[in-house]
């Protein structure tokens, strides 16, 4: 059922207008069947009890049957008279169209004491040669007929309407009349009906929703595309509601622009407050005559400078100015490859093919530099690798180190998470270099994974898309 659901609003409103219009037609079709079943009946009916009157009025002023009478009483069936009703007990009678009979007997004048009417699929031999309307096909064959030019097939018969009426002198007249299908016009006035239905209410709606439908997704582009500090506003365009959404989008958009510019203010002014104290601290620090407590004190002093970095860094994250460029990943890899080494760290590459991507080289960077430094940190060394995947580009950095238990491995991303508790120069940093990374990485279209290998140690991938 999920395969054949839109997923559009659109084409959901247009699937259960076209359902309930369907079911519409449904029971549209049956009762206008049922109708038409009845009508075939009545007239049916009808034609029998013209049949008895014209009988009975030739009988009762004694008028012979007029020239071309075997022809006629062929088409038009005799009347059968006989001391019982040709309407058996065990028919089902129809009490509806007794009374319809009688209320036309009555009109005409003719009184009977009692009126029969039956629906049979097919005649008794008895009745031979009391039917109306059964030999119909064979009359339109007839040559002067067809000479005359009425070549339509007459419909197919379907079931006999029996009429049996009681004189006064206790005697039943009878007659047999065909019902005749009709039901093939029918079908195709209904499936006229229903195209022209769908036709004049589809073809609006497919136009409403379109004109719904486009300003929604403008809206869900220009909510999936924004970043901190656009200022162009969506057009309002669409009906009155969607206006009404959009217009909000845009003033909301605008109060979180304001809200970063603030915040931007804010930092800026705690980076500088912050920074110039710190800047005193470290001249004065290197007055102090024991080089081990100096070096520990610098060491703490560089420790608050990189995690006040990593703190501005993470929350002005998507408002650089920098402009993406396609950056030859290769390239970027062996310059931060060099600046490890050049510091004495074991830091491996294998040199793949030539990669590009559209990136932020500063950001990128940076966020390779925080995986490999973790991988140092906790593992000695780290094996830079390189892999394409359809559209996505995988920068694997894998260390030897313990790993990280499969259940925290998320919580490791959450801002000053950290893989031991400590805290101190030998062991860690701020703890937000992960945190860092990923936002890098999902600002980029990416993200940062993080799996334990299976020979031991730790593999942090960084996702970048090659478009």
């Amino acid at each position: 059922m999920k395969w054949f659901w839109p997923k559009s609003l659109v084409g959901q409103l247009l699937l259960i207008v076209a359902l309930m219009l369907l079911l519409a037609q449904g029971v549209n079709s049956f009762l206008l069947y049922r109708g038409a079943k009845n009508q075939n009946l009545v007239e049916a009916s009808t034609s029998a009890v013209a049949r008895i009157v014209f009988g009975l009025d030739r009988q009762a002023n004694d008028r012979p049957m007029p020239h071309g009478g075997d022809i006629r009483a062929r088409r038009w069936g005799r009347l059968k008279y006989s001391p019982e009703s040709a309407v058996t007990d065990d028919m089902r009678r129809m009490p509806e169209l007794e009374a319809r009979a009688g209320q036309a007997f009555a009109n005409m004048g003719i009184g009977f004491s009692d009126i029969r009417v039956t629906f049979i699929d097919d005649v008794t031999s008895d009745l031979n040669g009391h039917m109306i309307g059964a030999n119909r096909r064979d009359w339109r064959d007839n040559p002067i007929n067809r000479s005359m030019g009425d070549r339509r097939t007459p419909s197919e018969v379907t079931g006999f309407v029996i009429i049996s009426a009681q004189q006064a002198n206790g005697q039943w007249v009878s007659i047999a009349s065909a019902v005749r299908e009709r039901t093939p016009l029918l079908v195709r006035t209904l499936l006229f009906q229903t195209i022209t239905i769908y036709l004049l209410l589809l073809i609006p709606l497919i136009l409403l929703g379109r004109y719904i439908s486009s300003p929604l997704k403008s809206l869900t582009a220009k909510a999936q595309g924004f970043r901190p500090g656009e200022t162009e506003e969506l057009p309002e365009q669409g009906p009155p509601d969607t206006r009404e959404l959009i217009r909000a989008f845009n003033i909301m958009s605008a109060r979180v622009n304001d809200m970063l510019n603030e915040k931007d203010v804010m930092l800026g002014a705690i980076g500088h407050d912050l920074r110039t104290p710190l800047a005193a601290l470290r001249v004065r620090v290197e007055s102090v005559e024991d080089d081990g407590e100096r070096e520990r004190m610098i060491a703490g002093i560089e420790d608050i400078d990189h995690m006040l970095d990593d703190i501005l860094s993470l929350a002005r994250l998507g408002r650089s100015g920098e402009q993406a460029d396609r950056v030859d990943i290769r390239s970027l890899i062996e310059t931060i490859v060099d600046e490890f080494t050049d510091l004495g760290h074991e830091v491996r590459y294998q040199r793949g093919e030539k990669q590009s991507a559209l990136i932020r080289e500063t950001l990128i960077r940076r966020a390779l530099r925080n995986l490999i430094g973790n991988a140092i940190l906790y593992g000695k060394a780290a094996d830079i690798s390189v892999e394409k995947s359809g559209d996505k580009l995988m920068i694997h950095v894998d260390d030897n180190g313990p790993g990280i238990p499969d259940g925290e491995i998320e919580a490791m991303f959450e801002p000053f998470s950290r893989g031991e508790t400590s805290r101190n120069r030998a062991t860690g940093g701020s703890g937000l270099g992960l945190t860092l990374a990923r936002a890098i990485a999902r600002d980029h279209g990416g993200d940062i994974l993080l799996n334990n290998r299976q020979n031991g140690g730790l593999r942090a991938t960084l996702l970048l898309s090659v478009r």
